[in-house]
């Protein structure tokens, strides 16, 4: 099953049922138009109760309901389940004795004030397969049956990736959706239901994705939760007990969701597990339902993974991970088929294919999948770099990239070079950015950097000042892996990510681990961590610094020479008034605040500096302040803090923080 549904044309659909459902099956009480005042300082209660209640028969029971209220704004409960039949329980369990049927259901929620909404359902009994129930299926705050919940409390397994993310736009029903950002799988949706074993049911869901992925997938599985032990705690579980599995990849639309079903039989579990994850494209998921099936076989799941030669660009081998088939068809796009499993095949030129695999259970029912590959030779930037002997501003580099058809240097003074082993003299003193840029014969790129220290003698360097370094800087396209504030972050993670998305040992882990300040600062002001964000905020349209909680800090630790005096530099800008930012230089690392905050002068302050309040609402009112300062030691502790700052209105934004003589 495949339709799409526009979000336009569901908002008038939705506003003609609401007003129908108004007309049908809500009334209001009298009670609402009062001619009695509201007491002093009270407001108006204008959201009235909506009835609303899913069902579920029990396993061993079919005439045994289990109801699930599902109601908002209400305090009391009425049920009527017929025959004279009533509740007040919020969640009742109700038998039919008469047995299979349809039964009209009707419940009425009140709030505190007497106003009620109502809603009858007409209630299917039925022997047959169990069935199944999902938690907080459309992804909306407080659905869960005892109450509460943030729309994603039944989707979390953290043993295989983070949290999803809340969408409010776009969505097809209610106010909120899942939202899967990229890197491909960093984040998934795991949730346990309760199943009939050897029973098929149809799970339906809808989904839209952006445009313009190389890898524009959403993967839907079904997993055997019983057959595997209990909760999956790794990925190769995943893998190896998925029961059913649908991959959609239509990515014409972000505007426009797409419903897709998935059928599957339970096999031998009485528990299963829904998953999900992307590719390399932000996705979303909406409505998620599930039905008893059709007796009989269902089709099989066709699903594979393309993976690139590393000997040869052109060559690409298929691993099959269809379940429930037993015969193959691969179109790979070209002209070319096979009946292989999982396949290998060389294409003659790099272009874009379709790839469509075609899996046949033994009762002939077969799905197809279909997936684009636009094959780019691969290639890597890497070179090393030694100053002349003679001359310490000239600088001999030497490329050691692989499967580069062209070269482009940049040596962060304004001049470039295309070629292999450039020389270049830099004019003036100075900390300089070069970046290789090693492009492949079919375009593919890859970036490679190294800051250069040009100087006769010793020069102060503050690592990453402007916040760019893995953000917007020429060598990385423009794209933010979220590390950017790393340099700055006294308790620094082991890996970063690189301009191509990939994790790598982060050149900071070691450099000022203060774990103790950490511990310290989370205790007194009760944030979990204490590392700037990383914002597109940044001065002159780059990336910067934001500190939007009272325990983040702006910390690293400088080499300089012991009496010299020199001039820091700071862009500063706020989002409210009346909310000040604080630098420090530190003549040592500390391990709590309590000597600074007693005295802006402690004997471990070599300087001090409250920055004037300069504010915009949107951050973009950035002012350079400068002051100066003597180290009286060889190494200070930049600090630079504002305990006033509240998250979303009054934060604090930084950029371009340099020391010169």
């Amino acid at each position: 099953m495949n339709c799409k549904v526009n979000i336009m044309g569901k908002t008038k659909l939705l506003l003609l049922m609401m007003v129908t459902a108004t007309i049908a099956i809500s009334c209001v009480n009298e009670g609402l138009f009062r001619d009695d005042l509201p007491e002093a300082n009270s407001k108006a209660d204008e959201i009235f109760p909506d009835a609303n209640f899913s069902y579920a028969s029990s396993a061993d029971n079919f005439r045994e309901i289990s109801f699930s209220n599902l109601s908002s704004e209400a305090a009391t409960f009425s049920w009527d389940f017929g025959n004279g039949n009533t509740s007040t329980d919020q969640n009742p369990v109700f038998v039919f004795e008469d047995g299979e049927g349809t039964y009209p259901v009707t419940l009425t929620a009140t709030d505190g004030n007497g106003i009620t909404g109502t809603t009858t359902i007409d209630v299917i009994v039925v022997e047959g397969p169990f069935q199944p129930v999902i938690l907080e299926p459309g992804f909306e705050d407080d659905t869960l049956p005892e109450g509460g919940g943030d729309g994603r409390d039944s989707w979390r397994n953290n043993d295989l990736g983070g949290v999803i993310q809340i969408t409010g736009s776009p969505v097809t029903f209610g106010d909120q959706g899942a939202k899967l950002p990229t890197p491909a799988g960093d984040r998934i949706g795991y949730q346990e239901i309760t199943v009939d074993p050897e029973a098929n049911y149809d799970l339906a869901f809808w989904y839209t994705m952006l445009s313009g992925s190389a890898d524009a997938s959403l993967t839907v599985s079904i997993l055997a939760v019983t057959q595997n032990g209990g909760t999956f705690t790794s990925m190769e579980e995943v893998a190896d007990q998925t029961i059913a599995s649908i991959t959609v990849t239509d990515d014409e639309d972000p505007a426009v969701y797409v419903q897709q079903t998935l059928s599957f039989n339970s096999g031998d579990n009485n528990t299963v597990a829904i998953f999900f994850t992307n590719g390399e494209v932000e996705a979303r998921l909406d409505d998620f339902t599930i039905d008893i099936g059709a007796p009989g076989a269902v089709p099989p799941s066709a699903a594979f993974t393309p993976a690139q030669s590393e000997s040869n660009f052109l060559e690409y081998s298929f691993s099959n991970s269809s379940t429930g088939a037993v015969s193959f068809e691969w179109d790979f796009g070209d002209g070319n088929s096979s009946t292989e499993e999982s396949p290998t095949h060389i294409y003659e030129n790099a272009d874009t294919y379709e790839v469509v695999l075609t899996a046949t259970n033994g009762n002939n029912l077969s799905t197809s999948l279909s997936r684009s590959i636009t094959i780019l030779a691969p290639v890597t930037a890497d070179f090393t770099s030694q100053v002349d002997a003679s001359d310490y501003r000239t600088f001999d580099f030497t490329d050691a990239s692989e499967g580069a058809a062209m070269l482009l240097w940049e040596f962060g003074d304004g001049f470039q070079f295309t070629g292999m082993n450039p020389t270049h003299t830099y004019d003036e003193d100075g900390i300089y950015t070069v970046t290789l840029t090693a492009t492949s014969i079919t375009g593919n790129t890859a970036v490679a950097s190294e800051e250069l220290v040009v100087s006769e003698g010793f020069i102060v360097q503050v690592i990453n000042g402007t916040f760019d370094l893995y953000g917007t800087t020429p060598g990385c396209g423009g794209e933010s892996t979220g590390d950017n504030v790393d340099p700055w972050d006294m308790t620094t993670n082991s890996t970063i990510k690189d301009c191509d998305g990939n994790d790598i040992p982060s050149p900071y882990a070691d450099l000022w681990d203060n774990p103790a300040l950490d511990s310290w600062l989370e205790g007194e002001y009760g944030d979990d961590s204490e590392q700037a964000g990383s914002t597109s905020d940044g001065n002159n349209d780059t990336r910067g610094a934001k500190l939007d909680e009272t325990g983040r800090r702006l910390y690293q630790v400088v080499t300089v020479q012991q009496g010299q005096t020199y001039t820091f530099s700071i862009d500063a800008s706020t989002t409210a008034a009346g909310i000040t930012s604080e630098v420090f230089i530190l003549n040592t690392e500390i391990e709590d605040e309590v000597a600074i905050n007693a005295s802006t002068s402690a004997p471990v302050v070599d300087a001090y500096f409250a920055i004037p309040n300069s504010f915009a609402t949107n951050g973009d009112a950035y002012t350079t302040h400068t002051f100066d300062f003597t180290a009286s030691t060889n190494a200070i502790v930049i600090y630079v803090r504002n305990i006033d700052v509240v998250d979303g209105s009054a934060e604090a934004f930084f950029d371009n923080i340099e020391i010169t003589q």
